[in-house]
């Protein structure tokens, strides 16, 4: 299994006491890392994510800062994106 899955897996089980429905959340990253992989010039602030993802600014920003914390995703504190990109955020 790919790295960067095993680490979504394992924050998410870390996590579950946060996210209401795990497999859901889980879901949730792997979605949006596979726009973030698919693009890898995608910088997006936490508004411009949730409009993409059809996803409540909370949940979106919980999704977000799980994957800031994987690895995959860096931030700036205003936009979002790929962590191995090389760009500045925002």
């Amino acid at each position: 299994m790919h790295t960067t899955v095993q680490r979504l897996l394992t924050l998410v089980a870390m996590t579950s006491a946060t996210f209401s429905n795990p497999a859901i959340e889980h879901d949730l990253c792997a979605r949006v890392w596979a726009e973030f992989r698919e693009m890898p010039g995608l910088n997006l602030t936490l508004a411009q994510a949730a409009r993409l993802f059809s996803l409540e600014r909370v949940r979106c920003a919980r999704v977000l800062d799980a994957l800031v914390v994987s690895g995959v995703l860096t931030t700036d504190g205003v936009g979002f994106a790929r962590a191995d990109s090389g760009r500045r955020c925002a």
